[in-house]
């Protein structure tokens, strides 16, 4: 008996040894696999509200968005409800699998057509906000692992920290930083620098909450410390895994109302 204890003993102390080689193994381009499992859902609606900051002017701003995970390309739409100077405009993005070029398009009610952006524009910002139509794909945490390599550069007991870099040649960013939180794979924030290394924006995740089995938001912040002005977002309201119509993210849907 006493050596069966002995064998025991022994057999828990490798498995535990076993799994401390595996935590301290873990890649960069691992934990943004796990930043993107532990967040990323079938679909979500959400609700924002949005705060546009530029010096003591504050702009208040409402919307909306879709996502949806398919088989062959993620989807996401995005359309603001007020005020209504911009109320109708509509963002879609179809992110393919196999490919890093992501299909993007606009819709501004006083133009009345759809336009698709492409190439550098994606960088541009998207309807006067400190988020470019690229960085809009980060909203939810997801297409880390899809558009970046990451390097693990510091780590301690609570969270890792990483140098991420664009696989992706139309990411205007040279490199970012990026924190990571061990108990639940959430990113509290990142850093981007510019092609000079100088650091451009900074995106903090507040309020972080597990909702529905999710990790998410409770506010998101992208601050342009170069122009210093930030966006903030509230969440307002969130639906995980209910069924959507794909006919939701067509450019036909787009102009819609």
């Amino acid at each position: 008996m006493k050596k069966y204890f002995v064998l025991l003993l022994v057999g828990l102390l490798v498995l535990s040894l076993s799994g401390l080689a595996t935590a301290q193994e873990l890649t960069g381009n691992d934990v943004l696999e796990n930043v993107e499992e532990s967040i990323s859902a079938d679909t979500a609606q959400i609700t924002f509200s949005m705060e546009l900051h530029d010096g003591d002017r504050v702009r208040n701003r409402k919307l909306e968005t879709y996502t949806m995970d398919g088989p062959d390309y993620d989807k996401g739409k995005v359309r603001f409800l007020e005020p209504a100077s911009v109320e109708g405009t509509g963002f879609l993005t179809r992110d393919p699998h196999d490919s890093d070029d992501d299909d993007m398009y606009l819709y501004m009610p006083a133009v009345g057509s759809v336009r698709r952006i492409a190439g550098s524009d994606k960088n541009n910002s998207f309807v006067g906000t400190d988020f470019s139509y690229n960085d809009l794909s980060l909203l939810g945490g997801a297409n880390y692992d899809d558009d970046y390599d990451a390097t693990i550069i510091e780590e301690n007991d609570e969270e890792y920290l990483l140098e991420i870099i664009p696989t992706d040649e139309e990411i205007e960013y040279s490199y970012g930083k990026m924190w990571v939180q061990k108990s639940n794979w959430f990113p509290t924030k990142v850093e981007f620098y510019d092609e000079d290394e100088e650091l451009y924006k900074v995106l903090e995740n507040e309020d972080i909450k597990e909702i529905d089995g999710y990790w998410t938001a409770g506010q998101m912040t992208m601050s342009d410390v170069q122009d210093d002005t930030k966006t903030v977002l509230y969440l307002e309201e969130i639906i995980y895994d209910e069924q959507l119509d794909p006919r939701l993210f067509t450019t036909r849907n787009l102009q819609r109302y």
